[in-house]
């Protein structure tokens, strides 16, 4: 998979990305997936979220690690305040490995890493500050 990197920030240095705006720009083919909340593995911190009952229910989610349907994970991603730290995985119906996986950096900037050429494409002409990981 390919991974880039969505640094786009304010003029005062906060970041204007984060899942939601992700999800936004994948419209259907977000609603259509399956996703699996998690923490982010690789950084080795769980998820972190701000927010009420929507970030209490990402929170489960992440510990239960089962399957959402993309019209839930969408509508509470929107309910929260602020997705910290989170790592979402994107699944097509039967498959067994993500076809997308979109990451929450301390509220700094966002990861996508998938195979579809269409999305990376679609993220570079989105967004302003788009770069390889470092």
């Amino acid at each position: 998979m390919q991974t880039l990197q969505i640094h786009d920030s304010q003029p005062s240095g906060f970041a204007v990305v984060d899942p939601r705006s992700v999800l936004k720009l994948l419209g259907e083919r977000a609603l259509q997936a399956f996703w699996r909340v998690a923490g982010v593995a690789r950084y080795d911190e769980d998820v972190m979220i701000v927010g009420d009952e929507a970030a209490d229910r990402l929170e489960a989610l992440s510990h239960s690690q089962s399957l959402v349907p993309g019209t839930v994970l969408v509508e509470l991603v929107n309910q929260t305040g602020q997705v910290i730290w989170g790592e979402f995985r994107a699944y097509l119906r039967d498959e067994t490995e993500p076809w997308m996986i979109v990451r929450a950096i301390d509220s700094s900037w966002c990861e996508i890493e998938t195979q579809d050429e269409q999305v990376l494409e679609l993220v570079r002409q989105s967004f302003t500050d788009v770069r390889p990981p470092a």
